[in-house]
């Protein structure tokens, strides 16, 4: 389903503080509240009569969690980094009832508070724990009844930090000092103290609670590694213990071994060190474990991400068992594709892992050196989510326009990345790309209370640049003056694109919104800026160029004149030859490229380009694909300063789903549109996820005619075009029969490329020869 989710989270957010907490925040102690990366423990038990149906807990932390009831894990990571604003604190709703029973109940939660600053996070300065928790006939716990204390075997690290752009710190954890089965329900907790109560709900510095926008995270349970391996060090060095995963994912490692009272015990991934950048060490998590005397399981709760876990282990340490726990955001992989060239089915692959891989507690931009929430980068991956994931994923982008929206400045800058604690620049670039990219959101989902809630950022944006009496825009470098990685950029045509882009997306939303006034200002703006961009300032009569550029001809800035309709069709053939000849663009910027090529109907070399760009990519043996183009990817060899794990270079999956497949949402909720282009492609198999089910289409191109298969799910319909290019097109047939005779059908058109009709829900095999 991909639109009732939505619709229930727009209602959620109105009555996010209808019911007022009762329970009131708690520290272990004021001492300890306030220490950095630092783990504490809290439990309660309490009696039921019976189990009511429901018993809803909500729960708010700084930082992180986990809950059991009775011995019984609840919650794997449950908290959300803060952030719905610069003030506010997130909080999770959690139905206890199936794990409840009559009689004596133990609730315990252990909180990690990383008490530090980042891109992805905003530190409070000060964990705390607020556990609300109704039934219908009133609070099942007592809010004075919690007992806490700081959990001992957490100790300061003495790992390499990670780079400042990690809010997640390190983890230290010494056996010798742990408090063994402190979380069941026949531990005695007598000798434990009172927690302290340090303030009530919508108190500094937590702020209000806003309901988790997100599902919690998913627990795919424990794995065996493909492979394990354990080398040999040198005299006096520890040996290394590789443990192989199937692909790149979020994993909690866990180790069973013999050994000694006080080894240490170091956990990485392979990510671990991606070298330096100037002075900036770009470490990222690792994890310490210190053994206690004897046979001992350790699970280390932060998460990694990489191809490979590797554990230093002292000589003196035997391995009983090894494993990891993977975990990620809940959405299932539900949008496929499949054609007739291998390279292309490879790339859909890889980027539908790496989209998945970069989805947490928000997009981000990679899961090992950053973390962050880049708001070109989760653009283009919320884009992609409509196609790869459930609809659970719809949810992620709801979260990243609120954010955009919610952090904006006083000063009506929207920056990112955001949530932060330590960062508040500005890309103009990247801010007017994801708020123009918040029309794709509202095709796929009709969300329309998101879409009214962000406007008033984006108008108040969009009116930071002034226009001078050509239409010209005021530059503005913002924070970080950044259009793409790589060389060869005109600056000022690329900002004038997204501005351009980003207008549309404007004139549709006031339009949407009944403000008119609003949309004939946005066009007014429009039409001076394209008057502009077409002047011999910008266009020299074979590329966009501006004057004041002096370096080879920009293929992203051609790219967006094209994607904003700036660029008529007059101008194409120029534009084509400027896409022959420049490869400027990142990855990032090289779905416009590719998308551009597609808009001025050449798809063959959009497709080539692909191949060519692509291919180190899509050869490699890694699992996901890379920031950059050039990426060392061979075993053992260090990281540099880019990673092979980025998300927004999954581009192209878009590009194959709604183009190469055909498949995009129409004007009204449940309706789409089906009209694949194949190029030199015989064959395209592919689906994406609707409110219905799947919505699918199947196509064989034969040498004198082609077969074509859709499936329309219940309560939707489509606008089908059926290619005529390369058959003779002479006859039509659906399901055997003329058009004409089956049921529900509408012949709508014949053009030059395509035979239209409309379908309703169902199952339908056209011929077309």
């Amino acid at each position: 389903m991909r639109f009732l989710p939505v619709l229930l989270l727009v209602l959620v957010a109105v009555a996010t503080h209808a019911q007022p907490f009762q329970a009131l925040w708690l520290t272990t102690s004021t001492a300890d509240s306030t220490a950095p990366n630092s783990w504490h423990c809290y439990r309660q038990t309490a009696s039921l009569r019976a189990v009511p149906n429901q018993v809803i807990a909500r729960i708010a932390v700084d930082s992180k969690y986990w809950l059991w009831v009775n011995g019984r894990q609840v919650v794997y990571e449950g908290g959300l980094k803060r952030g719905p604003n610069p003030r506010d604190t997130y909080y999770d709703e959690i139905d206890l009832a199936p794990y409840l029973k009559p009689g004596s109940n133990t609730i315990a939660v252990l909180v990690w508070f990383w008490g530090g600053k980042g891109f992805s996070h905003r530190n409070s300065g000060r964990t705390g724990l607020l556990f609300d928790c109704e039934t219908s006939a009133g609070p099942f716990l007592n809010r004075f009844g919690w007992k806490a204390q700081l959990h001992p075997a957490y100790e300061p690290s003495q790992l390499s930090k990670p780079n400042f752009r990690l809010s997640e710190p390190n983890i230290r954890f010494n056996a010798r000092n742990d408090i063994t089965g402190w979380y069941t329900d026949n531990y005695d907790d007598s000798a434990w103290p009172r927690a302290f109560i340090v303030g009530r709900a919508g108190n500094a510095p937590w702020g209000q609670l806003t309901k988790r926008p997100i599902p919690l995270f998913k627990d795919h349970g424990l794995k065996n590694y493909v492979r394990t391996q354990r080398r040999i060090g040198k005299a006096n060095r520890p040996d290394t213990l590789i443990g192989t995963l199937p692909y790149d994912c979020h994993v909690s490692p866990v180790l069973t071994v013999k050994a000694p009272a006080g080894q240490r015990i170091m956990i990485g991934s392979d990510t671990y060190f991606m070298g330096a950048s100037g002075s900036d060490s770009l470490y990222t998590n690792g994890a310490e474990y210190i053994t206690r005397a004897g046979q001992q399981t350790y699970e280390s709760l932060g998460w990694l991400s990489g191809h490979e876990i590797r554990y230093a282990l002292p000589k003196s340490v035997t391995v009983v068992a090894v494993q990891y726990r993977e975990t990620g955001y809940n959405s299932a992989f539900a949008g496929s594709f499949r054609c007739s060239d291998p390279m292309l089915n490879t790339l859909w692959t890889k980027a539908q892992r790496s989209l998945y891989l970069n989805m947490r507690d928000n997009f981000m931009d990679c899961p090992d050196r950053e973390r962050a929430q880049w708001a070109g980068d989760a653009a283009l991956q919320m884009g992609q989510t409509f196609y790869a994931l459930d609809s659970n994923s719809t949810a992620l982008g709801r979260k990243l326009l609120l954010n955009l929206a919610d952090w904006q400045r006083p000063d009506s800058i929207i920056y990112n990345p955001v949530p932060e604690t330590n960062w508040k620049q500005e890309l103009p670039a990247q801010s007017l790309m994801s708020m123009a990219e918040s029309w794709r959101y509202f095709r796929h989902t009709h969300d329309t209370a998101t879409i009214r809630h962000i406007y008033p950022a984006l108008r108040r944006y969009l009116a930071l640049w002034k226009p001078d009496s050509t239409g010209q825009l005021n530059y503005r470098k913002g924070g970080w003056d950044w259009g793409d990685w790589g060389t060869n950029q005109d600056q000022v045509l690329i900002q004038h694109g997204w501005y351009a882009i980003a207008l549309q997306t404007a004139i549709r939303i006031a339009n949407l919104t009944r403000q008119p006034d609003h949309a004939r200002q946005y066009q007014q703006r429009l039409d001076s800026l394209r008057t502009f961009l077409n002047s011999p300032v910008c266009w020299n009569g074979s590329a966009y160029r501006h004057a004041q550029y002096t370096q080879e001809t920009d293929d992203r800035a051609n790219a967006l004149m094209v994607l904003a309709g700036i660029a008529d069709s007059t101008k194409y053939d120029a534009i084509v030859q400027v896409f022959s000849t420049q490869q400027h663009a990142s990855p990032y910027m090289e779905k416009f490229v590719l998308e551009s090529l597609i808009r001025m109907n050449r798809l063959p070399m959009a497709l080539a380009r692909i191949k060519t760009r692509y291919r180190p990519m899509i050869t490699s043996r890694l699992s996901t694909l890379w920031e950059l183009w050039a990426y060392d990817d061979r075993p053992g060899v260090a990281h540099g300063n880019s990673g092979y794990n980025h998300g927004w270079s999954g581009g192209p999956l878009l590009l194959m789903a709604e183009y190469v497949a055909g498949m995009q949402p129409g004007d009204r909720m449940g309706q789409y549109r089906i009209f694949p282009q194949l190029a030199s492609l015989t064959s395209v198999a592919a689906s994406m996820p609707t409110a219905g089910g799947p919505l699918s289409v199947q196509i064989a191109k034969l040498p004198a005619a082609l077969n074509m298969t859709v499936t329309i799910p219940p309560r939707q319909s489509a606008t089908v075009g059926l290619p005529l290019t390369g058959t003779p097109a002479k006859r039509v047939l659906c399901n055997g029969k003329p058009v004409a005779q089956v049921s529900g059908l509408r012949f709508v058109e014949k053009n030059s490329r395509y035979y239209v009709v409309e379908v309703p829900a169902g199952t339908y095999r056209f011929s077309v020869n």
